[in-house]
Parts: structure tokens; sequence; C-alpha cells
């Protein structure tokens, strides 16, 4: 690709393309490839807002944020972009193979992803699409080291706005309505506020399994975002004691309006 990466083999696919492992064929160094499916960079514009946004991320320096490389378009029309490849596994792996986390191990990996969100925040740049399948984990002799990965990718796909009504010609909607915030629903501006509301619900999800706004379909589960408040710790888990500061922190994170909530991911 780009007479400098060479393929080595896949490593999955999403809505937003393949990834494949790669290995650049002067520097030695593996990375990984994520080439975009071509329905979803078939016109200029979008391809001018990929270059844009995989720019702005690539300015991200932190080290639980996958590292961009590199980022363009090959002399035959494929949208590429190269990122630090990561020995390990999606939190949606991890969380597929336990079930739930224990408190300390979540909250460690929470950390890690709001720290990693801040540096990112202090840029103007908002991930929109944080999720546990964006979140890499790498453990060694017992510690986890946490990567967010995608900054800025369903912006550059679906448009500016980044709210829940974009829909790209090819029907692809911007986000995951499952982690989205309550502003990003309404098709309302976000800021690093929405994704620290994400962070709440992927911090409730390892630690109950579940969504705290249960419901029998994914339509179901976006209205209760806008009109519910979210089950408590103690009724989606009776048999775990968790500290009232952890329900004080859900709370916060998870507040509709996001004046309510924490200003800021380093909070």
């Amino acid at each position: 690709i780009a007479d400098r990466y060479h393929i080595t083999k896949k490593l999955g696919e999403g809505g937003m393309g393949q990834v494949y492992l790669a290995e650049h064929v002067k520097m030695g160094r593996r990375c990984a490839i994520k080439i975009m499916t071509p329905g979803t960079m078939s016109d200029p514009e979008a391809i001018s807002r990929f270059n844009r946004e995989a720019a702005n991320a690539s300015r991200i320096n932190h080290p639980n944020v996958a590292a961009i490389y590199d980022f363009g378009e090959t002399s035959d029309g494929l949208i590429y972009l190269a990122m630090e490849f990561i020995e390990g596994k999606s939190l949606t792996g991890v969380l597929e193979e336990t079930g739930t986390l224990p408190l300390a191990r979540a909250a460690t990996m929470i950390h890690q992803c709001a720290e990693g969100l801040q540096v990112a925040h202090d840029l103007g740049i908002v991930h929109r699409d944080l999720k546990p399948d964006n979140i890499m984990v790498s453990t060694t002799r017992g510690k986890d080291t946490v990567k967010v990965v995608d900054f800025g990718i369903a912006k550059a796909i679906g448009g500016d706005d980044g709210g829940a009504q974009k829909v790209t010609k090819t029907g692809f909607v911007v986000g995951t309505p499952e982690y989205m915030s309550p502003e990003q629903l309404s098709g309302d501006p976000v800021d690093g506020r929405s994704d620290n509301y994400s962070l709440g619900l992927v911090f409730y999800r390892m630690l109950t399994g579940a969504s705290p706004f249960p419901a029998d379909s994914q339509q179901e589960t976006m209205i209760k975002r806008l009109t519910d408040d979210p089950l408590p710790l103690a009724v989606a888990r009776p048999e775990i004691r968790f500290p009232a500061e952890v329900q004080r922190v859900l709370d916060r994170a998870l507040m509709r309006n996001p004046n309510d909530r924490y200003k800021n991911a380093g909070d």
C-alpha cells in the first residue's frame, strides 16, 4: 500500500473498513492499517474531511492514545490510515471473556482512558464514538495498558456535526447508538463532555455487564437515555457492595445535561 506498507495479515473489519497488520518497508516498523470502505469515501468532500480529521488526530501524543503515523490516498484511490499496532485485544474482547471486571481493574482502565481523552479535548478534538471496540487493552505481567483508538473517524465519515441524525449517502450512522450521549442522540453539537458521558456508559458496562438503561430494543434504550435516570449499581448487581463514591461518579458522568457532568475528563 502506498509503496511503503507491506500487508502481512487481516486483523478485522468494521462499519468503516478493514484493518490489516502491516510493516513499513524501509523502517521495518509494524503498524495497523485501516483501509476505508470505498462507499463511505466516494465524494471528494468526504476525503478532505477524512484528511482533516486524521491530521487532527495525529496531533494527539499520549501513552493512552494509539498514535497515528500516516494517512492518505493511494494512486488507485484507496483511503488509508496507518496507526500504532497494539498487541492485545479490544475491551469488547476482554468483556466477552470475563463478563464484568473487578472494580479496581475497571477503574484503572477508565483512569487511563480519561487521561488520553483529556489530552485530545485540550486540543479541541472530540472522539464521538467512544465504546469498548475503540479501547484497546494490552496486559503484561498482570498490568493493563489501555489505548483509545479512532479519534474523529466517525466525524470524518459522517460529517461535521457528529449528531445521531447524520446519515451518510451510504446509510452509515455516525457514532454507535449504544454509547452515545443524549446530545448526540438529539443531533445537537457535542464537545468533550459527550465523550465523558460515553466513558461513563463504558465504566458501567465493565462493572455490571449491562446498560444503565435496560430495554428490549436499541431504540428503547436510546429513548430512555433522553428521559430516564440510569439504573443504580446496587439494583443492577445487588450481590456486590459498590463504594458510594463509585455511584456518585457514575451519577455525575451520566447526567443528561452536559452542564451537570464533569467539566473535563481529568476531573
